[in-house]
């Protein structure tokens, strides 16, 4: 890996310019998915990654989520207080969610439309890596 991963988790912030994401209340599969998912790609550059799992920190989250230029949430495993937030956390832009619930889906696709299947979607959406790897095929 030619870039740098940095994991956030509350109370902590790191202010910086480059590439951020925050990965919103995932499952233990989609945790396991997204370790996965960097074993298998080389960054381009460095990353901050903020990482909030239903821990009753609503402030943080919400100053971590605006600071995140890529933002994902996975709703149905929204156990906390920040359910109440989701409708703000998906009008804004770079917000991405996915959800298994299709009531759920119709009531948020009409604040955005950038429903997933996955996390690995997610992060293969916007996450910057290095394709030097050519095939000799």
């Amino acid at each position: 890996m030619s870039g740098k991963i940095t994991l956030i988790s509350p109370p902590d912030i790191y202010v910086n310019r480059g590439c951020s994401l925050i990965l919103v209340n995932t499952t233990e599969q989609e945790q396991e998915a997204i370790s996965n998912w960097f074993s298998a790609n080389n960054l381009s550059k460095e990353l901050s990654i903020y990482f909030y799992n239903n821990e009753q920190n609503l402030q943080w989250l919400v100053t971590a989520y605006n600071m995140a230029k890529h933002r994902y949430v996975n709703i149905d495993n929204t156990q906390d207080n920040s359910n109440a937030l989701l409708s703000y956390f998906l009008s804004l832009d770079n917000s991405y969610y996915t959800t298994a619930n299709n009531n759920t889906h119709e009531v948020y696709r009409l604040l955005n439309t950038s429903k997933l299947e996955n996390v690995t979607e997610f992060l293969e959406k916007v996450v910057p890596i290095d394709n030097a790897e050519t095939s000799d095929l």
